[in-house]
């Protein structure tokens, strides 16, 4: 795993193109262990819009992964023989950490319950760790994130 150090300069560095971090992850796939960054141009609470220039280009994965390729291999001396992947989050992203709930707020999300229910709804408001609320047009709702199976960014045209 990056250093906070490590994750703090990859961060200002994204910032320098006008890109904010969404995500770090490292994990193994077959066998292979990846270090994943995502990337935004989307400022916590900015509304996603498609027309509004807010996508990630190819060009913006690869402008940060020429930046933070050196970094990694000066820095983080943890990291050996890894492969290194940058990409946007996508669209129908899956909320996991608090941090992709704050990102999130004001974009129309689907929440599977614990009880194989359903529901969608504008993200309304996010109380770290705890619950969350979503307006459905009808009704602002609560719950709690231990009654939440998944909950995923709903992208529409």
């Amino acid at each position: 795993m990056l250093s906070q150090h490590t994750q703090a300069r990859i961060e200002q560095l994204a910032a320098t193109l006008g890109l904010y971090i969404y995500d770090i992850d490292f994990f193994k796939e077959d066998n292979r262990p990846i270090l994943r960054v995502s990337i935004t141009r989307k400022a916590p609470m900015q509304k996603q819009d498609c027309k509004n220039g807010l996508a990630v280009s190819l060009q913006d994965c690869q402008n940060v992964s020429e930046l933070i390729s050196p970094l990694l291999d000066v820095e983080d001396e943890n990291l050996k023989d890894y492969n290194l992947e940058v990409s946007s989050p996508g669209l129908e992203r899956v909320l996991k950490k608090p941090q992709h709930y704050i990102y999130s707020l004001g974009e129309k999300v689907s929440i599977k319950l614990m009880d194989k229910s359903v529901i969608e709804g504008i993200l309304h408001d996010v109380n770290e760790n705890v619950s969350i609320s979503i307006d459905t047009g009808k009704e602002i709702l609560s719950f709690s994130f231990a009654d939440m199976k998944k909950i995923k960014v709903v992208f529409e045209l």
